[in-house]
């Protein structure tokens, strides 16, 4: 019974942060044409979970958070969830290892699933609307979602006390 009730508690956890950064990744900086976007935080989360949570983070989970951010952030239904769906499937073996692995190749980690989950919406982004889109905004959105990750890793391991050991009293 207490294995149920904390791994209901964990998919709680998981779904509230996903929805929460999609509705945070929404908010505009600016309005108008000199507005500035927002790092995805919703992929920062799908990499995050898939390391320390990877029995809640699996493929459908994934579908549903992708798909939630297409349509929360208004891109073409679809383009963000496949690419996050095949940037997973494609990276799946490079996880295990970067669990036990400090922040750093972490980081390195995710610039791979970034890079590779950003190029893939482009490319379905283009294809849909048969024209190439402009290539700038998935530089600085990219790269700001790359440079955000360490902070919100970190954060989100001391809020949520994963790594700790336990201290032994003396």
């Amino acid at each position: 019974m207490k294995a149920l009730w904390a791994f209901t508690w964990a998919l709680v956890l998981v779904l509230a942060t996903s929805f929460l950064a999609i509705i945070v990744s929404h908010v505009a900086l600016e309005v108008g044409p000199v507005s500035t976007p927002w790092p995805k935080f919703g992929i920062i989360i799908v990499f995050f979970w898939m390391l320390h949570r990877p029995d809640i983070m699996k493929a459908p989970m994934i579908f549903l958070v992708g798909l939630a951010q297409d349509l929360i952030l208004g891109n073409i239904p679809g383009a963000g969830m496949l690419s996050l769906m095949i940037a997973t499937i494609l990276l799946d073996r490079m996880l295990p290892p970067l669990r036990t692995m400090p922040l750093v190749w972490r980081w390195l980690g995710f610039a791979a699933f970034v890079g590779l989950t950003f190029g893939l919406e482009w490319v379905l982004t283009s294809a849909a609307r048969l024209s190439m889109q402009p290539l700038d905004l998935v530089f600085v959105q990219g790269g700001m979602t790359f440079l955000v990750y360490p902070v919100i890793s970190v954060a989100l391991r001391q809020f949520l006390r994963i790594g700790r050991t336990q201290r032994r009293a003396l």
